[in-house]
């Protein structure tokens, strides 16, 4: 399958996404973190009412 265009590794070069400036990179990481977050905060208030739904119906279990 020797499709690449490249036959060797000289003048190989790496992009680096946001790498001049930390905006980018800040930017993904409070993303991710009020995601995770979120996540967090939606699962327990759901557990909550759901647990409470279930506690009014079976008051002895």
């Amino acid at each position: 399958m020797n499709s690449s265009p490249l036959t060797s590794w000289d003048g190989a070069e790496a992009y680096f996404t946001f790498a001049g400036s930390g905006l980018g990179t800040g930017f993904w990481l409070l993303v991710a973190v009020v995601l995770v977050a979120g996540s967090i905060w939606y699962g327990t208030r759901h557990e909550a009412r759901d647990f409470a739904k279930w506690h009014k119906t079976h008051p002895h279990g």
